[in-house]
């Protein structure tokens, strides 16, 4: 999201001008490929260490994923940008939002990849 609001706001301002729209675009690509690679840091060591224990103790209920998703999309967003205006802005909620959704998918597939190995 961070690398394509900042893409619309350089397609907006480059007006017209296809040198500059594509001098901004090759700009914007190590820090949006950081950007991308830290996040994926943040949600992939805390989403592993979730489904460790979840898979050690048995748990199966869709309530501990989605909480555990908004917690870890709330533990991002406190790393990334690390102010108290962040808790504020309700910025955090739409991370939360964003974790609450994601904890239930990975259920929701796990519940589905579990039933195809029963009827095999």
């Amino acid at each position: 999201m961070i690398s394509a609001v900042g893409q619309t706001i350089l397609m907006m301002t480059s007006h017209g001008n296809v040198a500059r729209l594509l001098y901004g675009i090759v700009v914007m690509l190590p820090p949006s490929a950081a950007v991308f690679i830290i996040t994926c840091l943040l949600t992939a060591i805390p989403t592993v260490i979730v489904v460790w224990f979840t898979e050690e103790f048995h748990i199966r209920a869709a309530g501990f994923f989605a909480c555990a998703g908004a917690a870890i999309g709330a533990l991002c967003i406190t790393v990334l940008l690390q102010s108290p205006a962040v808790w504020t802005s309700g910025l955090v909620c739409l991370f939360v939002v964003a974790g609450f959704v994601a904890g239930l998918t990975y259920w929701f597939v796990m519940c589905e990849l579990a039933a195809g190995e029963d009827s095999m």
